[in-house]
């Protein structure tokens, strides 16, 4: 395993949203999207959940026409009301190829190949402009993982070469976004529906996802470790709905507010995007009484604002959650979660954002 500047390579294969392997008894490596120091610092529940490989992919290219990827899955920390399907999701640089579904608890054979569909005869048809967009090369296989612990075993390409992409078939820019299951991935149908995806195809860059499923909490060593990390270019923050119980306004201010000040002092250059809290059943225009969630959602909120306006860094923006989020059926019957609709004005409405906030005309590869 090799780490270059946050990327690791494991057997020529690029792992994209992945800091971190630990190898699993009877074979195969976890990725995982938090290193274990911070993982176990977390609350209970963002133990379980940082364990997730939401976002992560396997990125490799290879001349090979058939590949053979040996995948496993554990079934879901969640609550059972949130089980979900466990997905993968392929891509050839930016166009989508094809999509399996793992049994969990087994090693999965999953076969992927260019000959049947005619894929690369295809793709051989095209100008290279078209093929090759100008943030993912044709040639890169991407295989995205969602919400549920994935481990790799084997990418088998039958003794053809492979080898990791190289910067110039990547994208320039990369986003981190930190936030609580709506950025963790949850609840369109399919996870690469979700916003932050979503936001990033809008952007044509890269997405690094940090969300904690009912997890986001704001402690220290999350703070310091969001911080320290160089890879990427602008960050998205979207903090609040899951402290509204179990935190006062004060300590969310503390924590929040921690937070933000590491992250703008560590990256001063950086566009930072402070989310408030998107339109939920405890939303004061959509809720029929007031009650303690709905005070602190609303405090929360307000303790944004005043971050904002007390710091006034010029790379600090406050975007407000229903402005991402601008139609209220676009949330689930649960009352929290987006669906697909919700997620993809979201994913819309926050690359418009921004966009207007920060220049993406001369991007820099890192």
């Amino acid at each position: 395993m090799r780490k270059d500047k946050m990327k690791v390579i494991h057997e020529n294969i690029e792992l994209h949203n992945t800091v971190e392997l630990e190898e699993v008894a009877g074979g195969g490596v976890h990725l995982r999207r938090i290193p274990r120091a911070v993982r176990d610092c977390l609350s209970p529940l963002g133990r379980m959940v940082s364990q997730d490989s939401a976002g992560c992919e396997l990125r490799f290219v290879t001349e090979a026409e058939s590949f053979r990827v040996s995948v496993s899955s554990l079934p879901s920390c969640l609550a059972p009301w949130e089980v979900h399907n466990q997905d993968v999701f392929v891509f050839k640089g930016a166009f989508f190829h094809s999509h399996a579904r793992l049994e969990p608890g087994k090693v999965n054979y999953l076969n992927f190949s260019d000959i049947g569909g005619g894929v690369k005869n295809a793709f051989l048809t095209l100008q290279p402009g078209v093929r090759d967009t100008d943030y993912f090369s044709h040639n890169v296989w991407r295989i995205l993982f969602g919400r549920y612990p994935a481990i790799l075993h084997e990418v088998d390409t039958y003794g053809y070469p492979v080898r990791p992409p190289t910067p110039e078939e990547l994208p320039k820019k990369r986003i981190l976004f930190y936030g609580s299951s709506i950025t963790n991935g949850a609840s369109p149908s399919l996870y690469h529906l979700c916003y932050v995806q979503q936001t990033a195809r809008h952007l044509k860059a890269d997405a690094l996802n940090l969300g904690l499923s009912g997890a986001c909490h704001c402690e220290k060593e999350m703070a310091d470790y969001l911080a320290r990390r160089e890879d990427w270019d602008m960050i998205s923050l979207e903090l609040g709905v899951n402290m509204r119980m179990g935190f006062t306004p004060g300590e969310f201010h503390a924590r929040s507010r921690y937070l933000i000040e590491q992250v703008i002092a560590r990256h001063p250059h950086k566009p930072v995007f402070l989310i408030t809290i998107f339109p939920n059943g405890q939303s004061p225009q959509n809720a029929l009484e007031a009650g303690d969630i709905q005070r602190n959602q609303e405090s929360f909120c307000q303790i944004l604002h005043d971050t904002v306006e007390e710091l006034r860094h010029p790379q600090l923006h406050l975007l407000e959650g229903r402005d991402i989020l601008t139609d209220y059926a676009g949330i689930t019957t649960d009352l929290i979660h987006p669906g697909d609709y919700g997620h993809s004005e979201m994913g819309l409405n926050l690359a418009a954002a921004i966009k207007e906030n920060s220049a993406l005309s001369n991007p820099k590869r890192l």
